[in-house]
């Protein structure tokens, strides 16, 4: 049966007794919490924020996340383009996302900040304007995407191939400059 949450704050121990698929949450808080592989399927979140939660490989099929905050989280192994693209909006702060994929999303003024994103999918996304704050890119892809404006200035171990992808009015740092060129075998010497 279907339930609707309103500004209720979730921790472990009610999460056990809660079956959560095809409910609706809004202005939620999930604190610590661990829903490490659980199924989110055809679950509605509005505003709701996940602090300190374990949400490790999560199925997120069907699942909408419409202003939705993650901070300190766990994340490995999510695949968010499952995710229905109507409304969707996310924001990382601090996140552990190893081999997480997005692709193909319109990920369009996304917010990453201080996250662990290594071996990471953004082949295909469309990323205008997004921040990538203090966020490290280690062995993670980006092909095919649309990097118009996004800012990297404070990212790491990106590799981005600027015959692949469109990064017009995109911003690096100068220490940088090596994943943007690397494909093309020049040296950068500091």
């Amino acid at each position: 049966m279907k339930e609707f949450f309103y500004d209720k704050s979730f921790t472990q121990a009610e999460i056990d007794n809660l079956s959560m698929s095809g409910n609706e949450y809004e202005n939620c808080l999930f604190d610590g919490c661990i829903l490490s592989s659980v199924s989110f399927e055809k679950i509605i979140f509005i505003d709701c924020t996940f602090s300190q939660c374990d949400l490790n490989n999560v199925s997120l099929k069907t699942t909408a996340l419409k202003g939705v905050t993650f901070n300190t989280c766990k994340l490995n192994g999510i695949h968010f383009e499952f995710c229905p693209s109507f409304m969707l909006e996310m924001n990382f702060d601090t996140c552990q996302m190893h081999y997480t994929s997005f692709f193909g999303m319109n990920l369009e003024n996304i917010h990453f900040k201080d996250c662990d994103l290594k071996e990471s999918d953004f082949t295909g996304i469309t990323a205008i304007n997004a921040a990538f704050d203090g966020c490290d890119f280690s062995n993670g892809s980006f092909d095919q995407s649309n990097l118009q404006g996004a800012d990297f200035t404070k990212a790491i171990n990106y590799h981005i191939n600027p015959l692949k992808n469109q990064i017009k009015k995109a911003k690096f740092s100068t220490s940088g400059l090596i994943g943007l060129v690397a494909d093309f075998g020049i040296e950068i010497i500091p």
